[in-house]
């Protein structure tokens, strides 16, 4: 067992004892850190002394903030804030949001540092609350922050939010300023989807259509991943110039581009400057290998790789030369392409240009190893992934993450792995990384994803967070007095995973482990049902139990799919159950792919026929 292996089992004991204990009421885990202000009283018996200023001109993300602050003050006082313009007589209780005249004239170093787009301050002057931000989202991300951070506010799933009511609201905010270290924060998971979640927890993931006006997304949805053959599609051009293809074991195959061919450079170049046109909000255009690996070995691309000792050597080529066509009319532009399967090694020669991006992929290590941090396993693949990590952060300026969390196979499969989060997030931000994208259940709603898409949102803010506290104050605050059964089958499954690592690791498991693998033992799924139906007992309302049904689906999944002759009398109620959640929340999808919820609880009621006719 690894250091890391060790220290988390003790972790898993301890918050296990503790929750058994009865132990634990709602904290805040965001609760900032520093020398508190002055004193604040924003509200008291039903009224209020302070309004909201903004800039006479302010900027969409000034009167969005401004707008949200005002919504939420008055969903947790009850009592109803202005919000007035800088050119109103000043006075001495008001909440001042983006570059109004009262910034400019306190002349706070918080306030006047560097912010960049997305980053804010928050401070108090007297008795005036300013709070500022960076050319985007930085205002309304200053906003969120003090009504998560200071004042207890969550918005944990969708546009669901827990809001403590307050007629007296007194608090001493602690002055700071923050500027997120990651450009690229995304939890890729359907439930992190949600513009406006993703707005308030200060995520930026493509798939999240925030609004441009309120300083939008890292938007790369002109070119997404994979996209040689929309590039140059072989349909068109492969019969006729069968020397755009690569070349491989001797013979020309539309699998991937031929990327040296000065040909192929240009058709790619003119197609990806007018998709650019098409998309002018995107600041990211991904040109990227056909997903399945191979690569070009012609002579001209061979001697590339040769000279680098990379399969990854044609594709920077490739980019390098599409860089420097859009670098003069597209300067914000970054040009993206994978580091992945074959291509995993950075080169020993050419370097990618400043406006490209490498985007590592973490299939080498995690596809094999699900359960345990890269940083520190012993494995070769683990040791090659690290040095691919180390070896990108010195060749380029640029560099990205696509990491993984769920099985690929089962996306509703219980999965121990949320102790490889932190310790990963803290190795890419030791070596410079700029972007993280966490793969996971991004069809639909997945095992635990609505605690992991949190979770991962307030850590790939700021990386300094305990997942432990984050994971808790999700717990306590999403499923209240339900709380701690679900806490203690966490617990439960951070035991399992302790006693059975080799299990779970390839060739006998892997990331799409199967759901009769040795930690989902009966002892496990019987424990983990008796927590569940303690937690519905204690949820205090429909909408608690509702969400307790839904945390508990991973385990009615695994029974299912172990089968009738296993689960006996039980299997045709755990089918109508599966089916009532699974239609309730919208799940289509129980693996990557087409959607086959339907053919799956058919096939699990054909099975009890079987079942039935077996001597």
């Amino acid at each position: 067992m690894s250091r890391w292996s060790r220290v988390a089992c003790v972790v898993s004991l301890t918050l296990f004892t503790s929750v058994a204990a009865g132990a634990g009421e709602w904290t805040n885990s965001l609760k900032p850190k520093g020398e508190a202000g002055p004193k604040l009283t924003l509200a008291s018996n039903g009224k209020t002394d302070y309004v909201i200023v903004i800039p006479e001109k302010p900027t969409p993300q000034e009167k969005k903030a401004s707008e949200d602050l005002a919504q939420w003050l008055h969903e947790m006082t009850g009592v109803a804030f202005s919000v007035v313009a800088d050119s109103s007589a000043p006075i001495p209780t008001e909440i001042s949001i983006g570059r109004t005249n009262r910034l400019v004239e306190a002349k706070l170093s918080q306030a006047d540092s560097e912010l960049g787009d997305e980053g804010y301050a928050i401070v108090a002057n007297n008795q005036r609350l300013l709070l500022t931000g960076g050319r985007s989202r930085g205002p309304i991300n200053a906003v969120y922050a003090l009504l998560e951070e200071d004042l207890g506010c969550r918005w944990y799933a969708g546009s669901e939010a827990r809001i403590p009511k307050r007629s007296w609201l007194q608090f001493t905010p602690v002055a700071r300023r923050f500027v997120p270290p990651l450009r690229l924060r995304d939890p890729f998971y359907a439930d992190a989807f949600d513009a406006v979640w993703s707005l308030r927890n200060r995520t930026n993931s493509p798939s999240a259509a925030v609004p441009e006006e309120y300083g939008g997304r890292v938007d790369y949805d002109g070119l997404f991943v994979h996209t040689y053959a929309r590039l140059l599609p072989p349909d068109k051009y492969r019969k006729d110039h069968p020397e755009y293809f690569s070349m491989i074991g001797g013979t020309r195959t539309a699998r991937q581009l031929c990327e040296t061919n000065p040909d192929v450079i240009r058709v790619v170049t003119e197609n990806v400057l007018q998709i650019i046109e098409r998309h002018p909000h995107s600041e990211i255009f991904s040109v990227s290998p056909n997903d399945g690996g191979g690569h070009c070995t012609c002579p001209t691309c061979q001697k590339l790789i040769d000279e680098n000792r990379s399969a990854a050597a044609p594709p920077i080529f490739l980019v390098n030369k599409i860089g420097e066509a859009i670098e003069k009319d597209h300067p914000n532009v970054l040009i993206i392409t994978l580091a992945y399967l074959d291509t995993i090694d950075p080169p020993a020669v050419i370097r990618p240009r400043k406006n490209v991006a490498i985007q590592l992929c973490n299939d080498l290590h995690s596809w094999r190893y699900p359960i345990t941090c890269f940083a520190d396993d012993n494995h070769p693949e683990s040791k090659r992934y690290r040095d691919a990590i180390i070896g990108w952060s010195k060749a380029c300026d640029q560099l990205y993450i696509w990491d993984y969390f769920v099985n690929f196979s089962h996306y509703l499969a219980p999965m121990p792995n949320m102790h490889v989060l932190k310790p990963s997030v803290d190795f890419y931000l030791a070596h410079h990384v700029k972007g993280i994208m966490l793969q996971a259940a991004y069809q639909g709603p997945g095992e635990r994803s609505l605690m992991r898409a949190w979770v991962m949102a307030k850590l790939l803010w700021d990386p300094s967070r305990d997942v432990a506290a984050l994971t808790e104050d999700f717990v306590r605050g999403y499923f209240e007095a339900a709380a701690d059964p679900i806490l203690e089958y966490y617990a439960l499954l951070e035991q399992a995973r302790s006693r059975n690592m080799d299990t779970l690791a390839a060739p006998a498991g892997g990331i799409r482990y199967p759901m009769d693998a040795p930690f989902l033992s009966r002892e496990l799924l019987e424990q983990a049902t008796a927590l569940f139906g303690k937690a519905e007992s204690m949820a205090t309302s429909d909408v608690i139990r509702s969400r307790v049904q839904l945390e508990r689906l991973p385990i009615t999944y695994v029974q299912l799919r172990q089968g009738p002759t296993r689960w006996g009398d039980d299997y045709a109620n755990l089918i109508a159950t599966f089916e009532a959640v699974a239609r309730r929340n919208h799940i289509t999808c129980l693996r990557e792919g087409a959607p086959d919820l339907d053919e799956n609880l058919k096939a699990w009621r054909d099975s009890i026929q079987r079942e039935k006719k077996t001597p």
